[in-house]
């Protein structure tokens, strides 16, 4: 009943909003994302839903919160609320569309967090790409078209591998249905070429939301041109879920096709983190400096995917979840700093701790966090991935260090270019709003930093899943059922 609820909830407000004018509009945006974030935090310990959805070829309305997926859906409703707030504060060119389209993107989040049917999944996937069209076409830069299409371009690619992958492994493999646990039973009894070749499917279809290089060009352009609020960017950085798909699905469902890929993907991966971290110490555009830090990040949850190490899994998914809230927040706050000059060229700054000291503080602390320091939100997941690479291959995890290096470069960078030296103007300090907004990012930043547990256990647990398929597919006995059921989820 909840999962189903977490998902209407944002689809109801989005066509309210549709609807409503004015004033309306503001209450509305934020009783839903109240709502909605009410319901995803009950989401833990709730009762799944399996309904026959499509009967004639096994696909189910099946959605279920006790793992990954839905500790990855609170984390984004987490995120998704300081989001909606200052939307409603900076959107002012028509705001109710902006808005719905924010809240159709979290439903389709949500669910594509939440469904257990392959089907379904893909149903979420492509639901989650037309709102995120939108609000770039719609309130983007000018050179928003160049951008969407490009972002379109790359997003069809991968949308039609996985469509291919999805219609082929149910066939391939005789499962009963596309439900996580029907297609988990018998998909490791694929042979490697059949398995090789799905593998390869998913991870181009994920690799690209993920993203790594070389399919990782759209994201540049995506987050520079759009709206310089900063809003559709801290949903984007929600929107980067190919590595939970790649955890959630492909590792688990096609052990042997990852075991022949793995080493290839993770050197790849690697690269992805150093390149990007690299590129980023060069930027003079805060923009494009945070979307190059995002894609280092994404590189090294990579990193901890395909070292297909229970450390590393458990890793790159706290990874993913920090890094929504981090790179998240970094965002919002480039569009505070918009709104104080204008501008995106970090040249135009400098100094603005003098009469902004709360600003500098929260943007501190933030990137500290975005950058790896210990005991703040990055840092468990980032050591952990690291460590699972150094399991897989020491030259790949030497590599990959690289990027944790860097990222001290950029951040001390952008932030002595924003905040240190003379300041030209000063400039006006947080309000009330601006805290409102901020403060739920800075609590996510110490939650995961300081007490990363419990999240860490959940993860381990389906992490599980796919280092027990690793080493089933290695073996010529396998578990009964019983024993299956009993680590998946």
């Amino acid at each position: 009943m909840i999962p189903t609820l977490a998902i209407v909830l944002p689809v109801l407000t989005a066509v309210l909003l549709l609807l409503t004018r004015g004033g309306a509009t503001r209450l509305v945006a934020l009783a839903g994302a109240f709502a909605t974030f009410v319901a995803a935090a009950l989401l833990q310990g709730s009762t799944g839903i399996a309904v026959p959805w499509i009967s004639g070829i096994g696909v189910y309305f099946a959605l279920d919160a006790s793992g990954a997926g839905g500790m990855l859906a609170f984390v984004a409703s987490l995120v998704m609320v300081p989001t909606v707030i200052w939307a409603v504060v900076s959107v002012r060119e028509r705001p109710g569309q902006f808005l719905a389209a924010l809240f159709a993107m979290w439903a389709g989040l949500l669910g594509l967090f939440l469904a257990r049917d392959l089907v379904l999944f893909y149903v979420f996937w492509e639901v989650t790409l037309l709102p995120s069209l939108v609000m770039l076409a719609g309130w983007g830069g000018r050179q928003r078209r160049q951008a969407m299409l490009k972002y379109l371009l790359y997003a069809v690619a991968g949308s039609f591998a996985m469509l291919l992958t999805v219609l082929a492994i149910r066939p391939l493999s005789g499962a009963t249905s596309y439900l996580f646990g029907d297609l988990l039973a018998v998909t490791a009894d694929l042979d490697s070429v059949q398995q090789v070749w799905l593998f390869a499917g998913f991870v181009l279809a994920f690799a690209v939301k993920l993203p790594i290089f070389p399919l990782h060009h759209w994201l540049i352009d995506f987050h520079e041109q759009n709206h310089p609020s900063g809003v559709a960017d801290a949903a984007g950085t929600l929107y980067k879920v190919g590595g939970f798909g790649l955890f959630a699905w492909a590792l688990p469902l096609l052990p042997m096709g990852a075991a022949v890929m793995a080493p290839f993907l993770l050197a790849v991966a690697a690269f992805t983190a150093v390149y990007a971290a690299v590129i980023a110490t060069r930027q003079t555009n805060l923009r494009r400096l945070l979307a190059y830090a995002s894609l280092s990040h994404m590189g090294l949850v990579a990193v901890g995917l395909f070292g297909l190490h229970l450390a590393g899994l458990s890793g790159a998914m706290f990874l993913l979840a920090a890094q929504m809230i981090t790179t998240g927040g970094l965002f919002l706050l480039s569009g505070m700093l918009y709104a104080r000059r204008q501008t995106f060229d970090l040249d135009a700054y400098g100094g603005i701790a003098a009469s902004a000291p709360a600003l500098a503080g929260v943007t501190l602390l933030v990137l500290f966090a975005s950058i790896g320091v210990p005991g703040l939100a990055n840092f468990p997941g980032e050591f952990l991935a690291l460590l699972g690479a150094f399991q897989a291959s020491p030259a790949a995890g030497v590599l990959a260090v690289g990027a944790v290096i860097a990222a001290g470069v950029y951040g001390v960078n952008m932030y002595g270019r924003l905040f240190q030296g003379p300041e030209p103007t000063p400039v006006r300090d947080l309000g009330p709003i601006e805290i409102a907004v901020l403060a739920p990012i800075v609590i996510a930043t110490l939650w995961l930093g300081l007490f990363p547990a419990h999240p860490l256990a959940i993860f381990s647990a389906d992490a599980e899943v796919t280092v027990l398929q690793g080493t089933l597919a290695h073996e010529p006995q396998r578990p009964d059922e019983t024993t299956l059921q009993g680590v998946s989820r």
